[in-house]
């Protein structure tokens, strides 16, 4: 059966198509490119999509009305997984961290996991060997740092190239990239630690996102899982399928 999973994320589209032998094809997309992405693919027998940004729904239900589709299964929060969200508000829990959870329950081999979504917003989340999501915290992402910085002192340049052999930068390009590279790397550690603490000393660090190869290059011992929340929405559709 061809699947097709789509993740509306805060900056990008992100979509995955596997075929009947299991064939992928994938990609990304700005949101008001969704038909130029996903117009030439075969039609998907079930589709599943993860969506955290609600004001770009419109671009995708006007592709999938055209498309003649069959009807999507929408995660919009946890509260539509709400066996697999522990958190006191699955409403207002994103479904990205809903999801992640969900794909690392498949793979986990017996672990807990603090995962790590280095999206707009970094997340540093506890999840159990079974795919709960227990918890976790939220963050600025490496570029709303960036942003933010920017609107709050404009006078300043954008960041530059930042070498991690000097002890500190002699340009303001330079200070400010590795500044802001180094918050956002010890920050997530900090965060990362703290669930540890909670998990025991069998859990590992996972990472994803777009943001997550600073991290992978940084961080001893991770692991890295570049699609998680597209991972996550396979195992869905799997499961659906399974209990049919």
């Amino acid at each position: 059966m061809a699947t097709l999973v789509i993740d509306i994320g805060n900056t990008l589209l992100s979509w995955r198509f596997r075929d009947r032998s299991g064939d992928l094809r994938f990609g990304t997309a700005s949101h008001r490119a969704i038909s130029d992405a996903l117009d030439d693919l075969p039609e998907a027998q079930t589709i599943a999509i993860s969506s955290v940004q609600p004001a770009h729904e419109s671009e995708l239900e006007n592709w999938l009305a055209h498309s003649g589709c069959s009807e999507p299964i929408w995660i919009r929060s946890g509260a539509d997984l709400a066996s697999n969200v522990l958190t006191d508000e699955p409403q207002n829990t994103g479904a990205d961290r809903a999801l992640c959870a969900l794909a690392w329950g498949a793979v986990s081999e017996g672990h807990p996991a603090v995962i790590i979504d280095a999206g707009s917003a970094v997340t540093v989340d506890a999840v159990s060997a079974d795919g709960q999501l227990l918890g976790g915290w939220i963050a600025p992402g490496l570029h709303s740092l960036a942003n933010g910085l920017q609107q709050a002192v404009p006078s300043l340049p954008d960041a530059g190239e930042a070498s991690d052999e000097d002890a500190w930068g002699k340009d303001s390009s330079c200070s400010i990239r590795g500044g802001i590279d180094t918050l956002f790397i010890g920050g997530v550690e900090a965060l990362r630690d703290r669930v540890l603490k909670g998990l025991g000393a069998d859990a590992v660090t996972v990472v994803t996102g777009g943001d997550s190869q600073l991290l992978v290059a940084s961080v001893p011992g991770v692991i890295h899982k570049p699609q998680l929340v597209l991972d996550g929405l396979e195992v869905l559709l799997n499961g659906n399928r399974e209990d049919a």
